[in-house]
């Protein structure tokens, strides 16, 4: 059997110039300017927009809870065995990642801050211990008032 070789389309662009892509067999046109292959590539289309479309989860799937590191573990853990079953993308868990790390980083600071005013309270429940005003004593009178304490 003869094989025929391709011949460029024959339609042009915008610009005048000639679409250059081959025609398929039997037509003076591309698959693309075919006027016979319409529903052939509307078809393409419709499947072409479906192919490749990231796995999310549906819409009326429940929010977690994200206020403690604890939390935050058990939606990485999730987020891990969904991407293991297919069920996200990997690209979705990869961000679900980045933000529990930047969530991570807040809970740490507000624990921080917390803590921080607790031992203020502390702090300003108690009297500051009086210092010497001749900050230059000699270890020998430093020795002295640590034994006067003592006794």
């Amino acid at each position: 059997m003869k094989t025929v070789p391709p011949r460029p389309c024959r339609q042009t662009r915008a610009d005048g110039e000639p679409c250059g892509a081959n025609t398929v067999n039997g037509s003076d046109y591309c698959f693309f300017h075919d006027p016979s292959k319409a529903a052939e590539r509307e078809a393409a289309q419709r499947a072409g927009g479906s192919v490749g479309k990231t796995a999310v989860l549906p819409p009326e799937t429940p929010d977690v809870r994200l206020a403690s590191v604890t939390d935050v573990v058990v939606l990485l853990g999730h987020a891990i065995n969904q991407v293991r079953r297919g069920e996200i993308d990997p690209k979705v868990a990869n961000a679900v990642g980045y933000l529990t790390a930047t969530l991570l980083r807040a809970l740490e600071q507000g624990d921080i801050e917390k803590r921080l005013a607790e031992l203020e309270v502390i702090v300003k429940g108690q009297h500051a211990p009086e210092m010497p005003l001749d900050a230059d004593l000699d270890e020998e009178d430093a020795e002295a008032e640590v034994l006067e304490e003592q006794a």
